[in-house]
């Protein structure tokens, strides 16, 4: 009897706990068609993919969360602003795969869609935390900057149509296509770069840090090694040697910094080797008013073009 009388409660009590769950969807849903849409995005990244993924599709708003002029959001720091963003917003878009650590008590209590789902990632360097992939069960630390591979960065595109559609399903057909054109452009413009890269004469790089693997898959380019081999870590008297050994052995022309980073220890590393320094553009930051994939295709052509001059 006293079994019974339990089983009941907490059927009860689950149900009651569907009708809570139900009835804030509805309400989110409700209040987003009064008003419109209103999508928060937390990187640059996903900002442009988002904007183009609605492009064209009405009572749709797109924000982006971290809107300042950073190379990485390692130890970034919430603002005030940043919270109102989210606290605004119908839709949280994150980029994943660890890469929003500093958001992780907001995540946890409240609803997000991670663009990263489903990817097949680069698995994190030893000694780098970036945190762990959304796959159930599955606790490994993968790299987070696949925005700049344009194969990944059209999954992406997939991913946040379908996030989209869970809170305006209207608009089902609208967002798909938009991703399916995003992923189509961004396949022939892999090639088209692909090719401008071909003929270098050296296709080894040195970049400040390792954000640059997806990078470089994508354009049949190998990363040698890091300047910085840990996030917020100077390089070392032993790691700078062993870079100038590497930049002799493969006559490399150049180092990398980051737009917006740090080059004082790529600086020193160049004036030791007496090779040049260029700057890559990890895409954080940009024009919020301008956008969408003709600012990610134009992040891409930068950065195939700051190769080309500094190898060539």
């Amino acid at each position: 009897m006293r079994n019974d009388k339990l089983k009941r409660f907490f059927a009860l009590l689950l149900s009651f706990a569907l009708a809570l769950t139900t009835l804030t969807a509805c309400g989110r849903q409700e209040t987003a068609a009064k008003r419109g849409l209103v999508v928060a995005c937390t990187t640059y990244p996903v900002y442009l993919m988002t904007q183009a993924v609605t492009q064209d599709v009405p009572d749709v708003t797109v924000d982006l969360v971290v809107n300042q002029q950073i190379s990485c959001l390692h130890n970034y720091t919430l603002t005030m602003a940043d919270m109102k963003v989210i606290e605004s917003a119908d839709l949280l878009i994150i980029n994943g795969a660890g890469l929003e650590s500093f958001l992780d008590d907001v995540l946890a209590s409240r609803d997000y869609w991670d663009a990263s789902q489903d990817m097949a990632l680069h698995p994190s360097e030893e000694g780098h935390d970036h945190g762990d992939h959304n796959h159930e069960g599955d606790h490994e630390e993968y790299d987070p900057h696949y925005w700049l591979s344009p194969t990944l960065a059209g999954q992406m595109a997939q991913n946040i149509a379908i996030g989209l559609t869970t809170q305006d399903p209207a608009h089902m057909d609208e967002y798909q296509a938009n991703a399916d054109q995003v992923a189509e452009q961004l396949t022939a413009l892999q090639k088209e770069l692909r090719a401008e890269v071909a003929d270098l004469p050296c296709k080894e790089l040195i970049p400040f840090h390792d954000g640059f693997a997806y990078f470089a898959d994508a354009f049949g380019l190998t990363i040698l090694a890091s300047v910085e081999e840990e996030e917020g870590s100077e390089a070392s008297a032993r790691e700078i040697n062993e870079l100038t050994q590497l930049i002799q052995t493969h006559h490399i022309p150049a180092v990398f910094v980051e737009k917006n980073g740090s080059d004082s220890a790529a600086q020193a590393l160049a004036r030791e080797c007496g090779v040049s320094v260029a700057a890559l553009d990890m895409g954080m930051s940009g024009d919020k008013a301008g956008g969408g994939l003709a600012a990610y295709e134009a992040l891409l052509r930068y950065n195939i073009d700051t190769i080309r001059e500094a190898y060539t």
